[in-house]
């Protein structure tokens, strides 16, 4: 393939559209991590890359020699058994997107597996990897791979358990308003980019991440908290303790990444929300008339984590004082049935109220 070299936008993601010739690579000097376990495998792969330009391809027998690298090079390209000696491959496919390994979190990685079942290929692709290639293979596999990895990505997607490629369907990847145009460090390589604009890119893109991984977050809580509160508004049929728990239990996992940020509303969202399903887990059978005004704060509540998911600028003074009246309401009710609600907390059953 013959064409013109790229161009490369002002955020540093370049611009190739079907026209690029992998001898870029060379000047463009791209970083490959190959880490294939199989020596004669790992050779013909070693040949494949060399014939598409590729020079710096670094060969990394265990997890140990390619964190170094990882962590002294923008590696733009990892091709990894997940039988490679050493830590985890799962785990340590998370802690690069993650950013706790390396330098690059978006990092192409394309995982070579043999024997697999569905369900490893699906274990190793919910660690965030961007392709998997299933042995046997050949050089022109993995040619076609890098080519097609050197054209585009999937978008990324980012919550509190997951971090890394979206994992729609190709005709549904790009239809997620959870998702966000990922980095290619690959692409930008061979569109000329300097390494300077290449950390800037990176950085611009762990921001992203952050700001997706609050705004999914939020979002989640606030679905849930809705699904809670109409299911006691309408007096719903059938139980509502494991959709509690997932809310307390996200809410808990909110306030934890947010507590020392400055998002400091967020954190205090967090806490009131899990006082809130600690209350609705066991409202005092005593004091049924008062569950409508639970149920009131939940909305608007959910509604504040909502808007705080949206970026809403105005939302943290509206936060402090739905927070405030949530913990009124806790202590007045804890006070006439004698349950302190604000210092333990009470999901861990199923208690008569969450089943009718």
């Amino acid at each position: 393939m013959v064409g013109d070299r790229a161009a490369a936008s002002d955020d540093g993601i370049a611009d190739i559209s079907g026209h690029v010739t992998m001898e870029q690579a060379v000047t463009g000097d791209v970083w490959v991590a190959l880490c294939e376990t199989h020596p004669a495998l790992r050779g013909g792969l070693q040949t494949a890359l060399y014939r598409l330009g590729l020079r710096n391809i670094e060969i990394c027998k265990d997890s140990t020699s390619l964190i170094w690298l990882l962590q002294t090079k923008i590696v733009d390209v990892v091709i990894c058994g997940t039988d490679l000696p050493g830590l985890d491959f799962c785990s340590l496919v998370q802690q690069i997107r993650n950013g706790t390994i390396g330098r690059n979190p978006f990092t192409l990685v394309v995982a070579t597996m043999s024997e697999a079942t569905l369900d490893d290929v699906r274990q190793v692709m919910n660690a965030g990897v961007d392709r998997v290639a299933l042995k046997p293979m050949s050089m022109a596999d993995i040619a076609g791979c890098v080519h097609a990895l050197a054209q585009g990505r999937k978008p990324f997607v980012a919550t509190n358990s997951y971090v890394g490629p979206t994992r729609r369907g190709p005709s549904r990847a790009g239809q997620s308003d959870d998702a966000m145009p990922a980095p290619n460090t690959l692409q930008a390589r061979l569109a000329g980019t300097s390494e300077f604009r290449l950390e800037t890119l990176i950085s611009k893109g762990k921001a992203a991440v952050d700001t997706l991984r609050m705004q999914t977050s939020c979002l989640a809580v606030a679905r849930s908290a809705h699904r809670v509160a109409i299911h006691f508004q309408q007096r719903l049929d059938g139980p509502i303790g494991k959709e509690l728990a997932r809310l307390r239990s996200m809410s808990v996992m909110l306030g934890e990444c947010h507590r020392e940020s400055a998002q400091f509303h967020l954190s205090e969202i967090a806490s009131s929300m899990v006082l809130l399903t600690d209350l609705l887990g066991n409202f005092p059978p005593a004091h049924m008339r008062q569950l409508p005004v639970a149920v009131e704060l939940l909305k608007k509540l959910s509604e504040a984590v909502r808007l705080a998911g949206l970026g809403d600028p105005n939302v943290s003074e509206t936060v402090h004082a739905i927070a405030a009246t949530i913990k009124a309401f806790a202590t007045n009710l804890g006070v006439m049935s004698g349950v302190n609600f604000d210092h333990r907390a009470v999901i861990d059953g199923t208690p008569d109220l969450l089943n009718g």
